[in-house]
């Protein structure tokens, strides 16, 4: 049987309802793309949230965030990005993260797949980094299930994407992570947000998908970061057990109506 996993990324929240990201109301923007997956994928087995949940890292706004995805709540998974407070996120999402050692990450059994998400959190820098603590608890848990199909979910990309300013605030321990996934045959794709735009890199037998924003893109292969008109986005991955799965990202145009 297929089962259906909905990420999104890359929020932003701010407690000001009408704060804004490069232009762009970033709660305005989650709320439209809530309304799409609440209408089209509400049978979705989890929701993942891949990082950069509060943008001003304050309390209210992750309280905020969990009012806006409390019928979620039973179903929804959160790993933390650059802009986090861990304290908090464990505070008001406590039954959505597992703690291992400092690292907020979970680890579930969804359609005959292990999905893993890890914390890439670099406390004080916008780069990640996952820590030798952590890549050791990721071998176990491959290792525990050899032969089951993985994805592992993350904030920081591992691989260079070709845009000189994103590279240099990607994941800088990526080296032994990806000698990691190499070693793990299990492990179909690696999933991550933070560069605020859609990509499909392959290398060394590793395939990352990266993931549009709910708030601001980035336009890619630039040399600074310059805001994308493109509407805001999520990503759709249908998993089957024999460890093949399709997936494609769902645009939200801005057009549409507010809510009420």
């Amino acid at each position: 049987m297929t089962a259906r996993i909905v990420q999104i990324t890359d929020l932003h929240l701010l407690a000001d309802p009408l704060g804004e990201l490069k232009g762009v109301c970033t709660r305005t923007n989650l709320q439209k793309v809530l309304d799409v997956i609440r209408r089209d994928f509400s049978s979705a087995e989890l929701l993942i949230v891949t990082g950069d949940l509060a943008h001003d890292e304050l309390l209210e706004t992750y309280e905020v965030l969990r009012e806006l995805l409390a019928d979620w709540l039973p179903k929804l998974r959160v790993i933390p990005g650059n802009h986090e407070n861990r304290g908090f996120m464990r505070q008001v999402f406590g039954d959505q993260v597992t703690v291992v050692g400092d690292r907020n990450v979970f680890a579930d059994f969804v359609g005959g797949w292990r999905l893993i998400g890890l914390d890439s959190q670099l406390v004080g820098e916008v780069r990640g980094q996952l820590g030798e603590s952590q890549r050791d608890w990721l071998a176990r848990e491959l290792a525990a299930e050899p032969l089951r199909p993985a994805a592992i979910f993350l904030h920081h990309q591992p691989l260079k994407i070709g845009t000189d300013w994103l590279d240099e605030i990607g994941l800088e321990d990526a080296e032994p992570f990806l000698n990691l996934i190499q070693r793990s045959p299990q492990v179909k794709v690696v999933c991550c947000g933070h560069i605020h735009h859609e990509m499909t890199v392959t290398q060394a037998n590793t395939l990352l998908l990266t993931t549009p924003s709910t708030s601001v893109q980035f336009t890619p292969e630039t040399d600074r970061l310059i805001p994308d008109p493109i509407p805001p986005g999520f990503r759709i991955f249908d998993l089957e057990s024999d460890g093949s799965f399709r997936t494609r990202v769902v645009r939200v145009p801005l057009t549409q109506p507010d809510r009420p």
